[in-house]
């Protein structure tokens, strides 16, 4: 089976690398498009938000916002996979993937969504860069599917990948094990993957952050400026496990709490390497046209959980954090910058809502390609849900003529212009007990403003009831301080309709169980382990 996916890797290549050329001459004159993705970066800990603070140590983020465009109102999932899938296929995550993030699942009766991630048949935003001339690669954490090849980010349309597949892992060993609530079926096998095969030679060799950083930093030296780049680098940093170089660490000596130093110490790693990224972009002479969008996955997490410890960020003043529906677990540090914004939009702070799944549409518009998905609507799967945002950050469009006017955040959670409801917690879905109930019980944990490295372990921490709605009016009262629900009962009963008729639209293939022929595919490594009979595919990738 190996060698049946290792050669059709390598014709892949060939044929990409073949392609290239000559698509890349009609892409002339487009920006470079940037993509960064930081890991459980909470509100509270980007100097943007808390400036002059010495535990928050982001002078090379801190830069970019003032030369780009703050996204104050850019939301994701509560939660890393979902975020992802979303961002990678411009759908929401209740259309493509909220739950059963495990990447080792397979449902043999369902050959295109019977597996973890992404379906198979929809369309990622590196396959239409590539069809627009970009040169697509990436660096770091995929998490949005495994069992295929099509799952990977080279069968998603990237050229390049030199990352891992899973939620998280040990940032020395690569081992999943350590750095999950439980080793999976598979046990402590090393997830660090390098396009064509497990990066044995890498493996065990340093902080993978700092080989991340490397990949990058190599991309941007070989990468010919007349091309233009679609570079996606997706940090590790700065989700647990809390693991840092000591030399780091050691520059935040004055935090007594260790959780609260080294989440402080992997933040400030993180920024130094955005500072490096964007100094290659300027000795390349590339960043006068290169448009970064910048976003954490989901909100910091503020909680404690058993085995897994304390999240360690802090989200305030906004409520709650990762894993609810709270604004903190779903308002986001997000904003762009480049020579690519105009002068006129440089250092604003956009409030229209913007959403994870928005930068797929905004990108095939910034690189001229159609947003529709013809092979996803072919197989009878969710179109695409993004909004446009290119005349917003790069065109004539105003502040507050934003299009998106409704966030589906999830089966629980709905915001409708200054109106948000919420009507429970994670679903037994999400906690892997049930993938046929998609609602939660009422409760929503982590209803607070606590800081994350010094609460007791308690998942259902400061839980609200709010089974019937709870209401609030997040203009003016941001922090969700004031459940109004009782004297705007019309208001709820309008948006729990809305929501159930949303809801009514959720995409929940049976995604199947845990498959043991992920744990022998590549000796000791994860990767693609299924040689799945073929789907139809977009002509570039049809070999």
């Amino acid at each position: 089976m190996v060698d049946s996916l290792t050669s059709r890797v390598l014709l892949a290549i060939v044929v990409g690398a073949v392609a290239a050329p000559t698509v890349a001459v009609a892409a002339a004159g487009k920006p470079h498009v940037v993509m960064v993705l930081v890991d459980d970066w909470g509100w509270n800990n980007a100097g943007f938000h808390r400036p002059n603070d010495p535990e928050v140590v982001t002078p090379n983020i801190d830069a970019l916002v003032k030369e780009g465009i703050e996204l104050d109102r850019h939301y994701t999932y509560h939660y890393c996979s979902p975020s992802r899938a979303t961002l990678q296929s411009g759908r929401l995550s209740v259309h493509v993937s909220y739950g059963f993030d495990d990447p080792v699942l397979v449902n043999e009766k369902d050959p295109m969504s019977g597996f973890s991630g992404i379906p198979r048949n929809m369309t990622g935003i590196a396959e239409k860069m590539r069809s627009a001339g970009y040169r697509t690669h990436m660096t770091g954490k995929w998490d949005a599917g495994m069992a295929t090849w099509d799952h990977t980010p080279m069968g998603r349309g990237y050229e390049t990948f030199f990352g891992y597949f899973h939620h998280a892992e040990d940032y020395w060993t690569q081992r999943l094990s350590a750095s999950d609530y439980k080793a999976d079926i598979c046990g402590n096998l090393v997830d660090l993957w390098n396009t064509t095969g497990p990066a044995r030679d890498r493996n065990g060799t340093g902080y993978v952050e700092e080989m991340f950083t490397e990949n990058t930093l190599g991309i941007l030296d070989r990468h010919d400026p007349d091309e233009p780049l679609f570079l996606f680098h997706s940090f590790h940093l700065i989700h647990a496990p809390l693991q840092v170089p000591e030399a780091w660490e050691r520059k935040f000596s004055f935090l007594e709490n260790s959780y609260r130093r080294k989440y402080a110490a992997m933040a400030s790693y993180m920024d130094d390497v955005m500072g490096q990224i964007v100094g290659k972009l300027k000795a390349k002479g590339m960043w006068e046209n290169t448009f970064m969008m910048v976003s954490s996955d989901n909100g910091g997490p503020t909680y404690n959980l058993p085995k897994l410890g304390p999240g360690a960020a802090s989200n305030k003043p906004l409520k709650g954090g990762k894993m609810s529906d709270w604004e903190g677990g779903v308002r986001v540090n997000a904003f762009v910058s480049g020579g690519a914004i105009p002068r006129s939009k440089r250092g604003s702070k956009l409030e229209d809502y913007m959403h994870m799944a928005d930068w797929y549409a905004t990108f095939c518009a910034i690189a001229g390609v159609s947003v529709a998905d013809e092979r996803a609507a072919r197989a009878g799967l969710p179109p695409v849900d993004g909004i446009d945002h290119s005349d917003l950050l790069l065109g004539g469009a105003a502040s507050g003529t934003g299009k998106r006017l409704e966030i589906h955040h999830s089966p629980r959670a709905l915001t409708s212009g200054r109106w948000k409801l919420i009507t429970g917690g994670m679903t037994p879905l999400e906690y892997k007990i049930n993938q046929r109930r998609t609602l939660g019980n009422g409760f929503i944990p982590f209803s607070d403003y606590l800081d994350g490295w010094d609460v007791a372990a308690n998942p259902y921490r400061h839980s609200t009831y709010c089974r019937s709605g709870c209401l609030y009016d997040v203009f003016t009262d941001p922090y969700e301080e004031r459940d109004v629900a009782k004297e705007n009962w019309q208001i709820v009963s309008q948006m729990k309709a809305r929501l159930d008729e949303l809801n009514r639209g959720a995409f929940l293939p049976n995604r199947g169980k845990p498959d043991k022929r992920a744990c022998a595919a590549w000796n000791g490594f994860y990767g693609p382990f299924i040689d799945a009979p073929a789907v139809p595919l977009s002509n570039e990738f049809v070999i």
